[in-house]
């Protein structure tokens, strides 16, 4: 997929929406912008960089002293009684730097007053997996750094495509059920599982947007214990590589407000020999579970588990030709978190997590990436406007990759987080 038509959808959307904004202010219609910034003073206590400076380690800062987290702008725009759109752009000084887009996509909602409420989605958007991330921005209104899952979902998992979704209340008991099924068709996402392979899981809340190239280490690529190459020096996880469509589906049952299960497939389809715009396909597929239930003492404990494979042709050359040596590696990843949450006042929130992840080649019985993290988070939001919390977060991995580097294999990774955050809102145009 050229760039022309890989972005297509995207800066379409994008178009429409500010062409429409003005039609939508003046037909009275429903318009509103929501703006957010978010900057921490982080210390943090480990030997390894930062990954999105092109190191090796799990944590988006390394050092202390304050950090522009992020500032992002979000907008929402009724075209038409069931036609809204929603666009997601932000500010980031790490990484790929600069001002991009996170998400852009229409929402087409036919008969919003039947039983069965379908609703349609086509652009750029995050699939609705995360327990997390439901807050603007898609951000987490209960942790500043999100779990290994949720922090790869934002990383590399973003669909260029259309979802549809139907939801069915049952009138089975007095409490209200209801039941969700979804499936999706998109494009442009077959590197997926590029970094998740050379750097491993990590846990911070950077998100990737559509046009970022990530920094990788440049890690030596060795065949019967001989150099034939070196990773790329960026990877950009939003990209066409064998013009195939990858898909995800699944299924959701939630009981009231009280508790929530979900199954999603998801499979990118990438052919791992296909290269363009110089990215390898990787052919990622996982599945999915994620599980919510309301506790007594109005906590609330949410958990997600993953386990899928990405594989990929290593040893070719740079310009996307096979090497006489170049061989099929398959990588299987696993990881999983449990979080309880307790919210009083509806100012105060504490909320406490442990994840676990792993990578292994099972081929050769290697296991590339293996380890646990906690995460502690208090957070206090007097108004709608201002919010400030503290957050802790350990991570120890056993990584054999960092052997290369002449670094020990494996590592602690400390980091304590103080954050300030202000929301705005414009008032919404009727």
């Amino acid at each position: 997929m050229g760039p022309l038509l890989k972005y297509g959808l995207t800066l379409g959307a994008t178009a429409l929406l500010l062409g429409a904004a003005s039609r939508v202010c003046a037909e009275g219609d429903r318009n509103q912008l929501f703006f957010g910034i978010d900057t921490a003073y982080v210390d943090s206590s480990t030997k390894l960089t930062a990954w999105p400076d092109g190191g090796t380690g799990k944590l988006r800062f390394v050092g202390d002293g304050v950090k522009n987290a992020r500032l992002f702008a979000e907008y929402h725009g009724r075209i038409t009684p069931t036609l809204n759109a929603r666009v997601v752009a932000d500010y980031l000084d790490d990484g790929s730097s600069g001002l991009g887009l996170d998400e852009a996509y229409m929402d087409w909602r036919p008969i919003p007053h039947s039983p069965n409420q379908q609703q349609v989605r086509f652009g750029a958007f995050y699939p609705s997996l995360s327990l997390e991330n439901g807050a603007r921005g898609w951000e987490s209104p209960f942790t500043y750094s999100y779990s290994a899952i949720n922090t790869w979902l934002g990383e590399e998992i973003r669909p260029l495509g259309v979802e549809w979704s139907m939801r069915r209340r049952l009138a089975i008991t007095s409490n209200t059920q209801e039941v969700r099924v979804f499936a999706s068709g998109f494009y442009a996402n077959d590197p997926a599982g590029t970094l998740l392979y050379y750097r491993g899981w990590s846990l911070h809340d950077r998100q990737t947007r559509l046009n970022d190239k990530l920094p990788m280490p440049p890690t030596p690529i060795t065949s019967g214990g001989v150099l034939i190459g070196l990773t790329p020096a960026h990877v950009q996880p939003f990209t066409e590589t064998d013009h195939r469509p990858g898909f995800y589906l699944g299924g959701e049952w939630r009981y009231g407000r009280r508790a929530l299960v979900q199954l999603t497939r998801y499979d990118n389809r990438a052919d791992p020999q296909s290269f363009a715009e110089g990215e390898w396909g990787w052919g990622t597929e996982f599945d999915h579970v994620a599980v919510q239930v309301a506790l007594p003492g109005e906590v609330g404990l949410m958990s997600q588990w993953m386990r899928g494979s990405t594989d990929w042709l290593i040893g070719a050359n740079s310009d996307g030709t096979l090497k006489a040596s170049s061989h099929l590696v398959v990588d299987e990843f696993e990881s999983k978190y449990l979080m309880l949450t307790r919210k009083w006042r509806d100012r105060h929130r504490v909320s406490m997590r442990y994840d676990t992840f792993g990578m292994d080649r099972p081929a050769s019985g290697r296991v590339s990436d293996l380890g646990h993290a906690w995460t502690l988070s208090y957070r206090f939001e007097p108004n709608d406007r201002f919010s400030g919390g503290i957050e802790w977060l350990e991570i120890q991995s056993d990584r054999e990759l960092w052997t290369r580097y002449g670094l020990p294999r494996q590592a602690r990774e400390n980091q304590l987080r103080l954050q300030f955050s202000m929301r705005l809102v414009t008032p919404a145009s009727r």
